[in-house]
């Protein structure tokens, strides 16, 4: 699992970071936080593939976490993609593309799905592609919970902004220990799909006997997933804090410094120290500090800085930079 900053600015770009998106590479597929304009060339720059499986969440509808993301769809029409892609965001997301659609154009060859998140009355509105204005289905949600797979799920939660805005968190299931092939020989198990049952934690029937892995030794025990929370713009806030608590990292605005918190509460956004703050209430491991005001373009050190007096672990985000989480 990668995680990789495609842009790290807020509101106006700079020559060193491009305005907020951020990818995550979990097995074959991608999940993009935001998608700020041009942010296609840094996911290309980043050697990702433009026909991988993909899910994209956008946070609010605020042109630097947005406008990215028609020229994206237009790009991956153009590449000939067919792998599948599912869209969430905030109410009237479909009507946003909608407009590109019936104005410029814009097709998506491939399988899309956009599911618009109704906070209010605890829905999931899915449309299937871009040309029907009427919904395929809606669903109610669970556990603020918007996408569940196999492997992981992503939750969200409002959090206070100048417009609705979401934060979100990739939560991982519990993973089975190293896998123990000797073992599994030991007990006459030959190489096939029984391996592979093994592996993922199922008891299976061998010469007519129950093998459960764990017991086994086969496989160690279940240990704890990993998360990653992504907080969008916003002013401190309880939700994201409960959203995201025991994160491995917390990817949090910091566009302003401590000298401009007054104006950072007016405008709902967040300072260096109050995402330090928050790192530090939900118990995160990490915490990333991104949205960096292109006033602090020669002193972004200063944000840095402010943070880890209050948590350590902190480091601020540059475009490209890479996390690899074992």
């Amino acid at each position: 699992m990668e995680l990789i900053i495609l842009g790290s600015a807020a509101a106006i770009p700079i020559k060193e970071r491009n305005l907020s998106s951020v990818a995550l590479r979990y097995k074959n597929q991608i999940l993009l936080f935001d998608c700020g304009e041009d942010f296609q060339r840094k996911f290309a720059e980043a050697g990702l593939k433009f026909n991988k499986p993909m899910k994209i969440f956008i946070s609010h509808f605020h042109g630097d976490h947005i406008i990215g993301l028609p020229g994206f769809l237009f790009r991956l029409s153009l590449n000939d993609r067919t792998a599948p892609m599912m869209i969430f965001g905030p109410r009237n997301l479909f009507l946003y593309l909608y407009v590109h659609r019936k104005i410029l154009g814009l097709k998506a060859k491939y399988p899309i799905k956009i599911i618009e998140i109704d906070h209010y009355n605890q829905e999931l509105i899915e449309f299937e592609g871009l040309d029907s204005e009427i919904p395929k289905k809606t669903i109610k949600m669970r556990n603020d919970t918007i996408y569940e797979a196999k492997y992981f799920s992503i939750r969200y939660a409002l959090v206070e902004h100048s417009v609705i805005t979401f934060a979100y968190a990739f939560i991982e299931k519990p993973r089975y220990g190293k896998f123990n092939p000797e073992r599994a020989r030991n007990l006459g198990i030959p190489e096939s799909n029984l391996w592979k049952n093994l592996q993922e934690g199922q008891i299976i029937e061998f010469n007519g006997k129950m093998i459960d892995p764990v017991k086994e030794g086969i496989i160690g025990p279940k240990k704890s997933g990993r998360k990653i929370t992504y907080s969008g713009d916003l002013k401190p806030s309880d939700s994201l804090v409960n959203l995201g608590k025991d994160s491995d990292i917390l990817i949090h605005e910091a566009t302003f410094s401590n000298a401009l918190a007054d104006l950072a509460a007016e405008k709902k956004h967040s300072t260096s120290i109050d995402a330090a703050n928050e790192a530090k209430k939900m118990n995160a491991k990490q915490l990333i500090l991104t949205h960096i005001s292109s006033r602090y373009q020669d002193n972004a050190l200063i944000l840095l800085e402010e943070a880890k007096e209050i948590f350590p672990n902190t480091i601020i985000a540059k475009d490209l930079l890479r996390i690899t989480l074992k």
